[in-house]
């Protein structure tokens, strides 16, 4: 644990008091641990204790960070939706899988050319992987990785699938382009244009019920909770629960549903042996202002390469393995949790080459350092940097951010943009990107473009394609072209 050098960090340190166990291959055979990994959407890495102090607002995340480890340079592979979760579930580099943006349904305009693709089928996701160890699988709450029939989680290794095929946002608003959000049990629409207050409940509820289910065997349940993503709603038992505000309420309500899946895990006896992480697809969408997150001392949010898109708050608890009150500052992305969690249920990798490493040592405190030393930052498909574990390079280029005007709460500001020129950070002196090194120290920016280029050539030399829906184009403002068979 090293947290000398990060002194902006608001990281609560807490006494690192379990000694940890080893982890062989036969005991996770014989005894393999529960999974269960709550993916936010759209929350900053200045939303939540210990990241911030807001243990009054987020009371089971502050204890589930004392009784388990946070990790403080936690990456995700884009700041953007449907490609964050393309790396989650196959361990890659968006671009490496065909899915360097987001995808929406057909009739909305920029979505045009993207609407017909998906997680390819022929990709080994984290949850095939697992569900070939044995464990029943579940994935509750938002997709957005192809909304065709046979693009849904069921066929990509999920045995219960739950909730919406993408953001909570593409509603509605306007019939001759979107379709009613869907609610989805498996392959089914069992409700179109949801209660969306009663989303975090409504999941929690099917998180649980799916976990005294299948209590005598393995599980691996996927919680992806739309929220704190815009429109931001409550169950009316959290309506202005916090006196501060509905984004506030927002994350309150996240955090009740830990504590009511921790209780469930208890009441079954299950907590020792199951892995609990909460994380976040993304930082704060800032365009959004009081209805959006913060990315505390970093820079920008959501859409941008700089580390408030990329950087987000990452816990992870399982009693029986990991050290309580662990803080580590190694670098470990969303991309490392397949190899890492798979290695944990005595599984093996994908037959495709993937970009994620297993940090399963690291976390569990059998060594000081994290074997991941870099990380890329793409932006959809264009490359824009890199950083080591210390120094981040950006090349030159523009970006979108919000203009800051006053607009009525919960609408959206408008965007502008801006550019950067080539820079070099110090991300552990200056987390917040201010201070640009570039021609005080030439050399280390030389080192870190050669290797980014090198990198980029691997992955681009191992590049694959999406998968496509093949069938027949649905009207304009309807789901599926044919709504009772997979075509």
């Amino acid at each position: 644990m090293k947290l000398s050098g990060y002194k902006n960090l608001c990281i609560v340190c807490f006494s690192f008091s379990t000694v940890f166990m080893g982890c062989s291959r036969e005991e996770t055979e014989n005894n393999p641990p529960n999974i269960i990994l709550i993916y936010t959407d759209d929350l900053g890495y200045g939303d939540i204790s210990p990241f911030k102090p807001k243990e009054n607002i987020t009371p089971n995340l502050h204890q589930l960070a004392h009784e388990g480890t946070v990790l403080t340079n936690f990456y995700v592979a884009s700041s953007i939706c449907s490609p964050s979760r393309a790396s989650l579930l196959t361990g890659s580099y968006p671009v490496r899988i065909g899915i360097p943006g987001n995808l929406a349904p057909n009739g909305i305009p920029w979505a045009k050319d993207v609407w017909r693709h998906g997680l390819n089928p022929e990709e080994e996701s984290i949850a095939e992987l697992l569900q070939g160890k044995g464990y029943a699988t579940a994935l509750i709450g938002k997709w957005h990785l192809g909304h065709a029939k046979e693009q849904l989680p069921i066929h990509h290794g999920f045995d219960k699938f739950y909730g919406i095929p993408y953001s909570n946002d593409m509603y509605t608003r306007n019939k001759s382009v979107y379709p009613p959000l869907p609610l989805i049990s498996d392959d089914t629409v069992i409700e179109e244009n949801p209660d969306q207050r009663l989303f975090t409940k409504n999941f929690t509820a099917e998180t649980l019920k799916f976990i005294a289910e299948h209590h005598n065997q393995p599980f691996f349940v996927l919680l992806t909770h739309p929220m704190p993503h815009v429109p931001l709603s409550t169950s009316p038992d959290f309506d202005d629960k916090t006196g501060e505000g509905i984004y506030a309420d927002v994350i309150h309500e996240l955090d009740w549903s830990v504590g009511e899946i921790k209780a469930k895990l208890k009441e079954l006896d299950l907590i020792e042996n199951t892995i609990l992480i909460f994380t976040s697809d993304n930082g704060p969408w800032l365009v959004y202002q009081d209805h959006a997150g913060s990315a505390g001392n970093l820079r920008e949010g959501k859409i941008t390469v700089f580390d408030g898109g990329h950087k987000v708050p990452f816990i992870i608890s399982w009693p029986k393995k990991i050290p309580q009150g662990q803080v580590l500052d190694g670098l470990v992305t969303n991309m490392d949790l397949l190899p890492t969690l798979v290695s944990w249920a005595a599984g093996s990798l994908p037959s495709k080459e993937i970009d994620g490493i297993d940090v399963g040592d690291y976390l569990l405190g059998k060594h000081t350092e994290s074997p991941r030393n870099e990380f890329l930052y793409f932006q959809n498909q264009n490359l824009r940097g890199i950083r080591d574990e210390r120094y981040k390079v950006l090349t030159g280029h523009k970006y979108i951010r919000p203009a800051g005007d006053a607009v009525n709460p919960g609408e959206q500001d408008r965007y502008v943009t801006d550019s950067i020129s080539l820079s070099l950070f110090d991300l552990m002196e200056d987390p917040g990107e201010q201070i640009n090194l570039v021609e005080k120290m030439p050399l280390k920016v030389e080192e870190l473009l050669e290797r980014m280029e090198q990198l980029n050539k691997q992955i681009q030399n191992g590049s694959r394609k999406s998968g496509v829906y093949q069938g027949p184009e649905p009207p304009i403002g309807q789901l599926w072209a044919d709504s009772d068979k997979i075509n």
